[in-house]
């Protein structure tokens, strides 16, 4: 006899359903090819800028090229963390990607200077939602047990687009043109529309909130006011010292905005509660706000050797731009290998603070030993000092935003990237900045201490890979040299201090094991899936004695005819 409806029992299952084998190599390439994108603009543009401000004719431009791209990406983390929350990260990670390129488009076509600044504040606006999408899109497609693998495959990329950025902007800058990454972009792009699924879940409990309901409780108001705080302290950062005096009215005006804001902005959060874009709850939480510590003195130390130590190899030791680069990978690459092999330890044993600290040690001693080098430093040397720095890095790096998909609830966690990106990217701000004020200031004072043939102001005007021009023979040229090698170190005992800034809040972490509460999730939607089973198994009984008097009425009726 056939099942009728009322015998067969339909539970709802709550077991999410995960990408596997080539779906999710896509998705996780797909992933790093955006990644990748995103770092290789940031250091291609660095190495253009002496050729698009031979184009334009615009010296005095050079700030803005940098901090209109800087002031995008920094500031408007939260708002990309508030749309990831309520609508389909693919969606959201598309567009960021778009807005990206139509940025590098605006760039490629400038024909003035004043086009290309606004291309960079384009460009990073759909730069701030590459990151934390990246994140948010890895947390959807595999097990939390598993995201520390795959978030260091993930950020590792950005590794390895900082080190081949130098090289091949320059091979594109010398031979080519400095606007040809804008195809990658496209290719990306296509690989991403066509190939990235996300399943739906049960945890997106925000995504099906009407739109009206969804544009009420992404707060606009808590976002303006946070954009504002934070351009007007980057801007400080940006012209304090070098535009301006930093005695000078605006820059007051800029400290005193920035102070207003801030006070304002954190009682308009402590009245939203929930709906802030950065709420006290998620706050609170110590993983959340200790590791945001971390990534903020990591970020700072992180995007201060990126600037520096390549001055220090074209200034300091005179190689090119390109082999500047190749130098970098002894960096980069045991970031990479700390990044990934780190991801898969804490995916197979679970505790993820102890290899935080330990990265974060071996960082310091890393950074400490890159304080010393000169002139004179012996390759093997500083190739060493820079292996050590970078395989502490890659340990601890990504291990925050691991800490966070522990600690919150899958429909807080992008906001938890978008707390945690943000200060990753204010700390390098902070640090580029502080850095760039340390080396003038202190190039200002050292090139009279080894020469007195050229002024302080010559060398500051030609830049890192101008002295030669301006040296009149090879002594003054050494003399030079040493100026830039002690200027620079400025720069890099800030790094130190950062990376020991980080040890503290990293021992503050909570002691937790990813596996563990992978598992108790597990656990909890199995009880709750055991639960509706039960329901519908104690309703059974009634419904099936309903249906045989229903079948013996029909039978009954069908005797009777």
């Amino acid at each position: 006899m056939g099942e009728t409806p009322s015998d067969t029992l339909v539970v709802s299952s709550t077991k999410p359903v995960y990408l596997q084998s080539w779906r999710l190599a896509v998705v996780i390439g797909s992933l790093c090819l955006g990644i990748f994108l995103l770092g290789l603009d940031q250091n291609i543009i660095g190495v253009a800028i002496p050729r698009i401000t031979t184009e334009f004719r615009a010296l005095d431009d050079i700030a803005w090229y940098a901090s209109a791209y800087l002031l995008t990406i920094t500031a408007f983390q939260p708002f990309f963390g508030n749309l990831y929350k309520y609508f389909n990260a693919k969606v959201v990670y598309v567009v960021s990607l778009l807005i990206f390129e139509v940025g590098s488009v605006i760039c490629a076509s400038a024909k003035q200077s004043e086009v290309l600044i606004f291309g960079r504040a384009f460009l990073g606006l759909g730069a701030a939602g590459l990151l934390q999408g990246a994140l948010a899109i890895i947390g959807y497609v595999v097990s939390l047990d598993r995201v520390p693998l795959f978030q260091g495959v993930v950020v590792s990329s950005l590794g390895v687009s900082v080190s081949i950025g130098p090289v091949l902007g320059g091979i594109l800058t010398e031979r080519v043109s400095w606007n040809s990454n804008v195809p990658v972009g496209v290719a990306v792009i296509i690989a991403i529309v066509f190939f990235v699924r996300i399943q739906a879940s049960s945890d997106q409990v925000n995504h099906g909130l009407p739109l009206k309901t969804k544009l009420r409780q992404m707060d606009a108001v808590g976002t303006v006011l946070f954009i504002g705080a934070v351009v007007s302290l980057l801007l400080v950062l940006q012209w304090g010292g070098q535009l301006y005096p930093w005695n000078s009215s605006r820059i007051i005006a800029l400290l005193v905005v920035f102070g207003i804001l801030v006070i304002i902005f954190t009682f308009w959060e402590w009245k939203q509660g929930d709906t802030a874009i950065i709420p006290f709850r998620i706050m609170r939480k110590r993983s959340i706000h200790m590791g945001a510590l971390v990534l903020f003195a990591l970020g700072g130390s992180s995007l201060d050797y990126a600037y520096y130590l390549p001055i220090y190899f074209q200034s300091a030791q005179g190689v090119s731009t390109i082999q500047s680069g190749v130098r970098f990978i002894s960096l980069v690459l045991p970031q990479i290998v700390g990044l990934v092999v780190v991801g898969a330890i804490v995916s197979q044993w679970g505790y993820y603070v102890p290899y935080m600290i330990l990265g974060i040690v071996i960082n310091i001693i890393g950074a400490g030993l890159l304080t010393t080098i000169g002139v004179s430093t012996p390759t093997v040397e500083w190739a060493a000092y820079m292996v050590i720095n970078g395989l502490g890095i890659g340990m601890a790096q990504q291990l925050p935003y691991t800490a966070l998909q522990a600690v919150l609830e899958p429909a807080d966690v992008p906001i938890g990237n978008a707390i945690s990106v943000f200060s990753y990217q204010l700390g390098g701000a902070l640090s580029v900045g502080i850095g760039q004020n340390l080396l003038l200031s202190k190039l200002k004072t050292a090139v009279p201490q080894y020469t007195d043939v050229v002024s302080p102001q010559e060398v500051i005007a030609v830049g890192a890979t101008g002295l030669a021009q301006i040296a009149p023979d090879a002594a003054v040229l050494s003399a030079l040299r040493q100026a830039y090698a002690a200027a620079v170190r400025d720069p890099l005992i800030l790094a130190l201090a950062l990376a020991a800034l980080a040890f503290p809040f990293a021992c503050g972490m909570e002691r937790l094991n990813i596996k563990h509460i992978a598992q108790k999730r597990l656990d909890e939607k199995s009880d709750i899936e055991s639960s509706v089973r039960s329901d519908e198994l104690q309703d059974s009984p009634l419904k099936m004695e309903e249906a045989k008097e229903s079948k013996q009425t029909d039978t009954n009726r069908l005797i009777l005819s």
